[in-house]
């Protein structure tokens, strides 16, 4: 088997490869490469993989590359992970809103729009490399946003394709966790869209445990701290708080919000506490990739391979592996994943991408039959769903029209002059990302 990974120097690769290593029996991998526009991190990311692998599976080869189309030659799985314009373009994403006093954030509202914007065209360009270099490659995406950018593939190519979230991922393991339960025993009853989703019922063993769970203090107040190992970096107190804001939404709503639906329900309090910050997340976010970078090359240099630390839980790259595996060995496993809605959603376009609950086998996601959303999910996956749909055709035909519509749809946009703000910013800062806006 040949595994490319676009963005291979991310920091979240060596977790990736970690898992890869872990499930080695049931992906066994001959050939890995990774490929990066950024040749320093490649480097040094790469480096450390290929210390890894050598000490724990010999028998694979692994090449980096800054060269797409090279690294996408013979791959019969590809991995992608990338980040159109860094860190330093997700920085102009989130700081922009706020100048607005609108909210500033990687994937949700205006900031996941600017992403889309940058994103999707560079996506596109990849399904139509693999058209050529490895049409019978499956292409397992993690690139956010991920619902729009499985939206704009598929309007442009037919290359397989499957896009995936870890956010239902770490809410199993989170269960799990607290409950010392093995997380393949737990089933989600998820409905929504990509950030965009409610977790209905939890099982195990046929029984809904979430009603028992929302009751428990130990659940809804000893959770944050104690169940995030050490040897993640990064963890800060933001993330403890985010749990605390998701619990506690669910008390009121009876289900369990996805993390970014925060920013819908609580939109006064984050703006708040977005005023009173001296750094965007994207900010901080340099910073740790900076300090995992450094760890990264001392380790690897050290040859001290099993001391290095990860980025992200082990759910980040455990779901993306474990997809990988389901496609590869048939074995129809359940996972949460972004697909088309066909017709899972009443009420929902049938092209929509929606994320739901799927058997995954060598032929891709098979949804699962779906109690439908109540109104009030449905009434918000409609109007989102329309946003996205607009922001894909924006991106896909350098539309400002469509662009200027789509902002002006999205929940968290309060009124036009402010949508046309914040766009004209953002063609005007992202005018390298945006060819298709000239």
């Amino acid at each position: 088997m040949n595994i490319t990974i676009l963005g291979g120097g991310s920091a979240y690769t060596p977790g990736l490869i970690e898992a890869l290593m872990r499930l080695k029996e049931r992906v066994p991998v001959d050939r890995l490469v990774l490929m990066d526009v950024d040749k320093r991190k490649l480097d040094i990311v790469g480096a450390l993989v290929q210390a890894m692998v050598s000490r724990k599976s010999p028998g694979t080869t692994v090449a980096l590359t800054t060269d797409r189309r090279e690294s996408l030659a013979g791959a019969d799985f590809v991995l992608c992970q990338i980040r159109v314009g860094g860190l330093a373009a997700r920085r102009l994403d989130e700081r922009i809103p706020m100048k607005y006093g609108v909210i500033g954030q990687e994937t949700t509202g205006p900031g996941g729009f600017a992403m889309a914007l940058r994103t999707i065209p560079v996506m596109v360009d990849v399904a139509r490399d693999m058209e050529e270099l490895c049409p019978d490659a499956w292409l397992i995406n993690y690139t956010n946003p991920t619902g729009m950018v499985e939206g704009g593939i598929k309007a442009r190519s037919n290359i397989r394709v499957l896009s995936i979230c870890d956010i239902p991922a770490a809410i199993l393991y989170l269960v799990a966790h607290v409950q010392k339960l093995p997380v393949n025993s737990l089933r989600l009853d998820y409905v929504g869209l990509n950030h965009l989703g409610w977790v209905r019922r939890i099982f195990h063993g046929g029984t809904d445990i979430l009603p028992r769970l929302l009751s428990m203090a130990k659940f809804l107040n000893a959770i944050p701290q104690q169940l995030i190992p050490s040897s993640i970096i990064g963890v800060s107190q933001k993330d403890v708080n985010e749990i605390l804001k998701v619990l506690r939404l669910a008390k009121v709503l009876g289900v369990l919000p996805s993390p970014y639906l925060q920013y819908y329900y609580l939109t006064d309090e984050i703006l708040k506490e977005q005023s009173r910050l001296s750094k965007t997340r994207a900010e901080e976010v340099m910073e740790i990739e900076e300090e995992l970078l450094s760890h990264y090359a001392a380790v690897s240099k050290g040859r001290e391979v099993d001391l290095w630390k990860q980025r992200g839980g082990d759910w980040h790259a455990d779901m993306m592996v474990s997809v990988l595996s389901a496609i590869a060995n048939d074995t129809q496993e359940e996972f949460v994943v972004n697909v088309p809605n066909g017709n899972s959603v009443r009420g929902m376009d049938p092209g929509a991408i929606i994320e739901i609950p799927c058997k995954l086998g060598s032929q891709g996601a098979t949804p699962l039959p779906l109690e439908q959303p109540e109104p009030w999910m449905l009434g918000l996956m409609q109007v989102v769903s329309q946003y996205e749909r607009l922001t894909i055709e924006a991106a896909l035909e350098g539309s400002q029209r469509k662009a200027l519509l789509a902002l002006i749809t999205h929940p968290l946009v309060p009124s036009i002059t402010t949508a046309e703000r914040i766009l004209n910013d953002y063609l005007k800062a992202h005018k390298e990302f945006l060819p298709q806006f000239k």
